[in-house]
Parts: structure tokens; sequence; C-alpha cells
């Protein structure tokens, strides 16, 4: 069965293997289910609370990615802090009695914790020195520093030492060490093993694009240099593998196409997750596209 995402100007095609995977027979139910977490963040630019609180959405859609449910009551962990973003200068370029604009900079502070239900401290999620960002146009600026903040929340939540999966990054941190003693085959089998567990992690490794330091045979190709293959390729491979498609990504596709394969895997993990719609990626361009996970 062909499963076609129209992405605008190219065909994006996965196949289904046809294998009945947990998707297929669990249909209305999320494949990857883990604790009930409440989020309580808030967040200021320029003192003044925003109209939109990009911090409490990215961090609300990393955790649902990574299978936790979000709730208000009986939540087994809540996540609660406060983003300050400030504008710091404008960054400018002078030369000889004339002056450039190269960006505004914004501080970003933040404060906060991943607590049990009881309000034990379990992590500190906390800044240990203001974070700064820049872009040239202001409101990009604005937009840029909170998205960045709110993602290195996220990433130090599931990465953390309670809601982490630490198998699943040492095995990705494995395919650069060469004195693992294992092929990268072999890592790819082993975070098939773990499942829709690795899945939100494969996610983020397709954007990973340290050279793969073991030996390894890829599909199709038998003239490979080392460093030649990429994290991101190991990550394709195995999200191939839990989730029965196939992106046709390889070590020759285009970055044009590495992009694209990155938002339609995204898509497939949405829909098998029942991420909710106001934190789901690209919602625009699936008006006109037909969902990775259909058919």
């Amino acid at each position: 069965m062909l499963l076609v995402i129209l992405i605008p100007f190219i065909y994006f095609i996965f196949v289904d293997s046809g294998v009945q995977t947990e998707s297929n027979e669990n249909q209305g139910e999320q494949v990857y289910k883990r604790s009930r977490v409440k989020v309580e963040i808030s967040e200021t630019l320029d003192g003044k609370n925003t109209e939109i609180n990009i911090s409490d959405l990215i961090i609300r859609r990393t955790l649902a990615l990574h299978g936790f449910e979000l709730v208000d009551e009986g939540a087994e962990y809540l996540v609660t802090g406060e983003l300050k973003c400030d504008y710091f200068q404008a960054l400018t370029f002078d030369f000889q009695g004339s002056s450039q604009h190269l960006e505004h900079q914004y501080y970003g502070r933040f404060s906060g914790l991943l607590m049990d239900a009881d309000g034990k401290e379990l992590q500190d999620l906390s800044f240990p020195e203001p974070m700064m960002n820049g872009r040239t146009d202001l409101a990009l600026a604005q937009k840029d520093i909170r998205r960045r903040a709110a993602t290195l929340i996220g990433g130090r939540l599931v990465g953390g030492a309670v809601l982490g999966k630490p198998k699943i990054q040492g095995l990705l941190d494995a395919l650069t060490d060469p004195l693992d003693g294992r092929t990268w085959n072999e890592i790819v089998r082993e975070l098939t093993v773990s499942g829709a567990t690795a899945v939100p992690y494969l996610l983020d490794a397709l954007r990973d694009d340290r050279p793969v330091l073991l030996s390894g045979s890829y599909p199709g190709y038998t003239d490979l240099e080392e460093g030649e293959l990429k994290i991101f390729h190991i990550a394709d491979l195995a999200l191939r593998d839990i989730l029965d498609k196939d992106s046709f990504l390889d070590p020759d596709s285009t970055e044009d196409y590495l992009h694209r394969v990155r938002t339609a895997w995204l898509w497939v993990w949405e829909d098998m997750q029942l991420i909710p719609e106001s934190l789901r990626t690209r919602m625009d361009q699936r008006k006109s596209s037909i969902p990775a996970a259909q058919g």
C-alpha cells in the first residue's frame, strides 16, 4: 500500500509494509503511553505576559511526543516555572562613521522545577546563566529567544534522569565511538527492539549530523567511506523498522529531501500518538496533504 504525503511541488512516499503494528491493532488509541504530567509555565517578554505562550506550547508538545499524558488533575509529575525574556541591546557594526544594524539581542532567564505529585523536587530546570539570542528582525528575535529556551527546557526534561531514557541516547552516542565494538547495524537492531520508546529520540536524531564511526552495511551501498553516514541516516533506518514504513532516504539524498523526511516522520508519529491539533507540526500544510499515517 502506498501512503503519499503531498508536500508542495514534491510527492513524498511512505511504503507501508503491511505488517500489523500496534497502531493498526489499537485504532483510536495512542501507541506509546507514559505518566501523567501537569505543565504550569509562565512567560513574559519585556516584563509583560505574552499573548501566545510559546514555551508552554513547546514543552507540552515535547512531553506529548514522548508519550506523556498532559492533564490538569491527577498528575504524577508537575513541570512548573517562569521564563523571562528581556531586551538586551541592538548590536551594530560601526566603521568609519557609519553604523549598520546587525541584530536585536534578547536575554532569556528561566527558573523552574520538575516535581512529583507530593511536591518533592526531582529536577532543577533553571538556567545557570541567562541564555542570549539575537535576530535581525525584532519580532523574530522575540519569538526565537522563547523557542530556543523552551526547546532547551524540554530537552532537559526528556533527557534527564527522571523522565529520560538514557539507554536510547547511549545507543545513539555509541555510533560515534570507534571503540564500541559493535557494528552500527547491531545498534539499529537494539533501537528497533526498544520499539516505541525509541521513536521520540530517533525523531530528534534526524537532526544529528555527527558522523557514524562504526562499521556496517547500508542497503544498496557497498563503498561508503568512514564518516559518510551520519546519525540521521541510522535514525531513519531504525524508524523504518519500528514504524513499518520506508522514507527512501539514503546517503545520496539532498538536504531538502532530508528536511521533508523529518517532517513526514513527525506527521506519522503525531498521528499514532493522537497529538492534540494545537501541538502538531505544520497543520496549515496538512490541509492540502494526505496525513502520513492514513491507509
